[in-house]
């Protein structure tokens, strides 16, 4: 494994001199600049201690990345020689840019790649077919390819707008092994193999999904299970503000039938990204409630630090994503080289910080629950979408539930069924049925979709 990262004491030094950790500086300090201040660090060989760093949130990094991003001084070193990161979630609000040193980020991708091998995600054999989004400033599609090549898989670049029977059918034609593509993507390509003909069917010879983005739920598992069969499951993690850093490989993790409904474990190294896993705060507090390291197996918010990165460091980030750390596991010890096992931890994703509700017809409705209930077997919900709108008439807020379901098999409950059972869980009476609507999609483009990554937003507020 490369160990072609930076020393912690060398991101800390710069950081102290950068925009987003000191507001009082107006900009970045220059290439030539950091130079002097790592040679520095090395004739001082200087200690760091992480915690004494305070923590970086979102707002704040925003807040400084708009600034910089428009600001066209040519001192400003933000703007000069990098690759533009764009995020692509489905928050509503306008797409940040997070500018990453060009050579850092190629060689960011060159470590991942190699990343993906040693974790046995990728094989020389493999024969990859992505279609993930490029265009509108998102760079997805660029992004997996090159960690996929670099990897040393061969790659197809089908991209998002490819339509899904060309994709099936390329799977075939080409004799591609592996699919990629954000959750979405996967089951939208899966739900068309399952309309084939039998025989058309058995030509596609599928042995690994790796998807990315939002987390595929135990349904949309079982469906890919259902109709590819056999087929390995893993994902690459990652964001706009890291990039790719961390990979699921059950092979290596196990099938977490003992982890909390809706976890997933990702293998990361910490020569590249340390993580810490900090407390969460009672809802209406400060987000966080102190900056104590939790050990090993306790659940809180996920807090990280790339030693990738250093002419923009990202230090102490929180995510915004709860989590949970765990060691290596030791029945995987014969699937990595013994010089790599010390370097690799375990992070238990579970998802964002749900301490979150919306409010519709005087209900209040947690997101958590909404998730579980969405995930239940028998109602067979490969994607869901709510929608808080209002009336054009009267101020008067409308709910609309759109789903795309799994093709009936037994143990599935029928639409009647279901859309009783969402009347129930959502509150649904005469009263306010004129507010209220369930709508039944064929296919994923009758949902609502980020601008940018198009995701599907599983959350649409045009009320507020």
């Amino acid at each position: 494994m490369s160990t072609e990262s930076y020393s912690l004491a060398e991101i800390l030094a710069v950081a102290k001199t950068h925009p987003f950790y000191n507001p009082d500086i107006t900009y970045p300090v220059t290439a030539d600049e950091i130079q002097e201040i790592c040679k520095s660090v090395v004739e001082k060989e200087a200690n760091s201690n992480l915690q004494d760093q305070p923590l970086l949130e979102k707002k704040t990094l925003y807040k400084a990345i708009a600034r910089l991003t428009h600001d066209v001084n040519p001192r400003n070193a933000y703007r000069h020689g990098c690759y533009m990161s764009i995020t692509g979630g489905g928050s509503g609000g306008v797409p940040m840019l997070f500018a990453v040193d060009a050579l850092e980020n190629r060689r960011q991708r060159a470590q991942v790649g190699k990343f993906l091998s040693l974790t046995g995600v990728i094989e020389p054999q493999d024969w990859v077919l992505s279609t993930h989004l490029a265009g509108g400033f998102y760079r997805s599609l660029d992004l997996i390819t090159e960690l996929m090549e670099n990897a040393g898989a061969t790659v197809l670049s089908g991209g998002s707008y490819m339509p899904p029977a060309q994709v099936a059918s390329s799977l075939a034609n080409y004799h591609v092994n592996v699919l990629t593509g954000d959750s979405s993507q996967i089951i939208q390509v899966v739900h068309q193999i399952s309309r084939m003909e039998q025989e058309d069917r058995d030509r596609i010879c599928l042995n690994k999904i790796i998807y990315t983005s939002e987390p595929l739920t135990g349904p949309q598992r079982n469906f890919i299970k259902t109709i590819l069969g056999d087929v390995k499951i893993l994902s690459v993690l990652g964001s706009s503000e890291a990039g790719a850093w961390a990979i699921s490989n059950p092979d290596l993790t196990g099938d977490q039938r003992g982890s909390p409904s809706g976890s997933n474990d990702f293998v990361f190294d910490t020569l590249h990204v340390l993580v810490e896993i900090l407390p969460l705060s009672p809802p209406g507090d400060d987000y966080l409630s102190g900056s104590t390291v939790l050990p090993y197996g306790e659940k809180g918010i996920i807090v990280q630090t790339s030693l990738q990165r250093l002419r923009n460091p990202l230090v102490r980030y929180i995510t915004g994503d709860v989590g949970s750390l765990h060691p290596f596991p030791e029945a995987a010890y014969n699937k990595v080289p013994e010089a790599d096992r010390k370097y690799l931890r375990v992070l238990r994703m579970q998802g964002r910080d749900k301490r979150f509700s919306f409010k519709w017809y005087a209900c209040y409705f947690e997101f958590d629950s909404i998730e579980t209930f969405m995930q239940s077997e028998d109602c067979g919900i490969l994607q869901w979408q709510i929608i808080l709108g209002k009336l054009e008439t009267t101020p008067e807020s409308t709910l609309e539930i759109r789903l795309l379901r799994s093709s009936p098999r037994e143990g599935i409950i029928s639409d009647d069924e279901l859309s009783d059972r969402l009347g129930v869980f959502f509150s649904f009476f005469p009263e306010n049925a004129h507010l209220s609507k369930i709508t039944f999609l064929k296919d994923i483009q009758g949902f609502e979709r980020s601008a940018t990554a198009g995701k599907v937003i599983k959350f649409v507020d045009r009320w507020h």
